[in-house]
């Protein structure tokens, strides 16, 4: 996991006042599951337990980034 900036360029999170230590080894797993019929499942498995997430922003983060996912599968689903 790393941050970026708006332009997708990898930046060191105390740019962000945020201390490395706090993100070195976090790992998320997010998995599609076909589930037919054009359907599919998503889990997503976080390093923090909910509460932590929605506390400090992870959970919106994570909302902003499925909904940009969305919008690119729909232009996809459009071309075909």
């Amino acid at each position: 996991m790393y941050f970026s900036d708006s332009k997708g360029n990898k930046i060191d999170p105390a740019e962000l006042g945020i201390e490395h230590e706090a993100i070195d080894g976090a790992y998320d797993v997010t998995l599609f599951e076909d589930l037919g019929n054009g359907q599919t499942k998503l889990t997503f498995i976080g390093n923090d337990p909910m509460e932590g997430a929605k506390e400090s922003g992870q959970m919106e983060g994570w909302i902003e980034i499925l909904d940009k996912v969305a919008v690119v599968v729909a232009g996809l689903k459009q071309e075909k």
